[in-house]
């Protein structure tokens, strides 16, 4: 019974360093998306790997954080009929995404935050919002493309970059 029994996510934090006080995400079990918590009274954050000890933040080191979106119609390349001919005999997942963003749709979502992580070192946190074929004009992506802006919102937030 204790197998699928959900972990008190406040377990994996010493209450003298880190309380959470609001959660950024939450991933589906059995992913390997990092949770994402925050500390408003403290003004930390952190990111929590299911078996890992979690990294904790200061709201200053977010440096910048921006929505990025894969298949844009206006970055697929213009190719004759021989070139796409080519194109889908070396690489046929390349020419299927080619053609997806031809058609509007989009091919994942995400938000990406630059973190000061050091001195001198900038690291940058992926977070996957949406990874299958989406129409720009449907519901379906507005909903994504919501749930994307809440958390840069968020990090937008933290990092005073509003």
């Amino acid at each position: 019974m204790g197998l699928f029994k959900k972990k008190n996510p406040q377990d994996a934090f010493d209450p003298g360093v880190f309380t959470i006080t609001d959660t950024i995400l939450d991933p589906p079990r059995f992913t390997f998306l990092p949770a994402i918590y925050q500390d408003a009274t403290r003004r930390k954050w952190a990111v929590h790997q299911r078996g890992a000890t979690p990294r904790i933040f200061d709201y200053a080191d977010v440096l910048q954080c921006e929505i990025v979106e894969t298949g844009n119609p206006e970055d697929v390349p213009e190719l004759s009929n021989r070139e796409l001919a080519q194109q889908i005999l070396i690489n046929p997942a390349k020419a299927a995404k080619i053609n997806a963003a031809k058609r509007n749709m989009c091919l994942g979502m995400g938000v990406v935050v630059a973190v000061q992580t050091g001195k001198d070192e900038v690291s940058k946190l992926e977070i996957p919002v949406m990874t299958d074929e989406v129409k720009r004009d449907s519901n379906l992506y507005k909903s994504y493309r919501n749930v994307a802006e809440k958390i840069k919102a968020e990090f937008d937030a933290m990092g005073g970059l509003d």
